[in-house]
């Protein structure tokens, strides 16, 4: 008896001892953030977070393929949020098995159609794919200056624009596999894949990442490209000529917040989810990064006020982005190997 009674002293003191050694040792490691849009956009939340909350943070950009091929391909680990890029990412991470099942605050508030019906992600803002125009290389291009400015996908493959336009790769690229994903649910997918690979062949380049085109075409480097609306608009609050056009029945992304079960902060990644959902965080990015909000009555940037909304294909759904990304991306590259 009196030697139970030691060990389980033992036991005890060891136990305190770890305690000491090791005090909160998972909530003084920083939270490690994958951050699918602009790092620039990423730290402003961030460092408010940061303030509020008194949690540390480490940014990796990436684009969302590269995230897709980390945490997918390559089974990564040690990363708590995914934050940001479109939601179809989020779902093959939960169908992956990836996710834990989180519902942060305020997220009764956020429309069905922007979150995910058991928890494991939730939208934090909209944005819809658009044709942008540097207006001032179309009207110094003699070729380019008498025609109308595009309006639909296939108004990019005017003979006049070869060479003259971009897009972004959809095997890279969130933004690429939106719009062949959102093209393939609208026409069904040997359509979207032709037209694409169109696009693809009357492309100056096909870019690694939607910001990429976005930049080239400010830069006036290309007369035209197709990317998140939210991107052009960065450059255009800039000074640049850019004009955006929602082509009808365009594809559009929910940006997700989603938890990695792997992760090693699980409490501080909750208040991370938490706190980009809360309204002052909404203003903030939406003001930051000229995007939808998914909460009600936060007003939206000047710049998206003449935006129609009525001109996306409001069946485009995430799920079965997902499902099919690898079937899709399989015919893809068979047409343009």
């Amino acid at each position: 008896m009196k030697k139970r009674g030691i060990i389980f002293g033992l036991l005890v003191v060891a136990v305190i001892v770890a305690a000491l050694v090791y005090p909160g040792q998972k909530n003084n490691q920083p939270l490690k953030v994958y951050v699918i849009f602009q790092e620039d956009e990423s730290r402003i939340l961030l460092e408010k977070f940061k303030k509020e909350t008194g949690v540390s943070y480490e940014v990796i950009r990436m684009s969302g393929g590269e995230a897709s091929y980390h945490l997918l391909t390559m089974n990564k680990t040690g990363i708590d949020v995914v934050l940001g890029g479109p939601a179809d990412l989020h779902e093959q991470l939960k169908n992956s098995g990836k996710l834990i099942r989180y519902s942060p605050r305020h997220s009764d508030q956020v429309p069905d159609k922007y979150k995910d019906r058991q928890g494991y992600w939730t939208g934090m803002y909209m944005g819809p794919l658009a044709i942008g125009v540097n207006e001032q290389v179309w009207k110094r291009d003699p070729e380019l200056a008498d025609l109308p400015l595009p309006e639909r996908y296939e108004d990019l493959l005017r003979p006049e624009l070869k060479g003259k336009i971009e897009i972004p790769d959809p095997e890279t690229s969130g933004t690429g596999y939106t719009l062949l994903a959102s093209l393939a649910q609208e026409r069904g997918e040997d359509q979207a894949i032709a037209l694409v690979h169109a696009l693809k062949q009357q492309s100056a380049t096909t870019t690694f990442s939607g910001i990429s085109s976005a930049q080239r075409l400010a830069q006036g480097e290309v007369a035209a490209v197709v990317s998140f609306m939210g991107d052009q608009l960065r450059f255009r609050n800039s000074g640049y000529a850019i004009h955006s056009e929602v082509p009808p029945q365009a594809g559009w992304e929910i940006g997700a917040v989603s938890i990695l079960k792997s992760g090693n902060n699980k409490a501080a990644a909750k208040k991370l989810a938490d706190f980009v959902l809360s309204r002052g965080a909404q203003t903030d990015y939406m003001n930051s990064a000229f995007s939808f909000p998914v909460l009600p009555n936060i007003q939206v940037h000047p710049l998206l006020t003449s935006v129609n909304l009525d001109l996306l294909l409001p069946t485009y759904r995430f799920d079965t982005a997902a499902e099919h990304r690898e079937q899709l991306l399989a015919k893809w590259r068979k047409e343009n190997g």
